[in-house]
């Protein structure tokens, strides 16, 4: 488990997690083994596997960066609108195409000035060289 103060990051989702939820979801059917055991009301987020990273943008707990290489910009670079749920990749930028006639079609617009739509924090990898963020971002592709 990363303190939400380490991660920097919108605490809405953090906040919005307390105890009673975490019982009503150990508690949901019981008779089936889903996965809905061992939650609890933590003050922090815990890191997930980084396997198919490239596929399951857009990225963060709230969905508020686009593509891996948005991640890798300071928060206040990062897109501030963009559309989510088109699904054609973007390679380069390694996420889903989130901007243009076609994403605002398909997908819905995401503002990251509404209250918990944040994309602050998460600043790993923010200060390394481009060259270094390409070589990172083409790694993350083969997992």
């Amino acid at each position: 488990m990363i303190p939400v103060e380490e991660v920097g990051t919108d605490r809405h989702r953090v906040d919005m997690w307390t105890a009673e939820a975490a019982q009503r979801y150990n508690a949901y059917q019981p008779d089936y083994n889903w996965g809905f055991k061992g939650f609890r009301d933590i003050d922090g987020y815990v890191a997930i596997y980084l396997d198919g990273v490239w596929l399951r943008g857009p990225y963060l707990h709230n969905g508020s960066v686009p593509t891996l290489r948005d991640l890798l910009r300071q928060p206040e670079d990062r897109p501030k609108i963009f559309y989510r749920g088109y699904d054609v990749y973007d390679p380069v930028n390694v996420g889903f195409i989130s901007q243009g006639k076609q994403a605002e079609a398909v997908g819905s617009r995401h503002d990251v000035n509404l209250p918990g739509n944040s994309n602050q924090g998460h600043l790993f990898g923010t200060d390394l060289t481009e060259p270094d963020k390409s070589a990172l971002l083409s790694y993350l592709k083969t997992l």
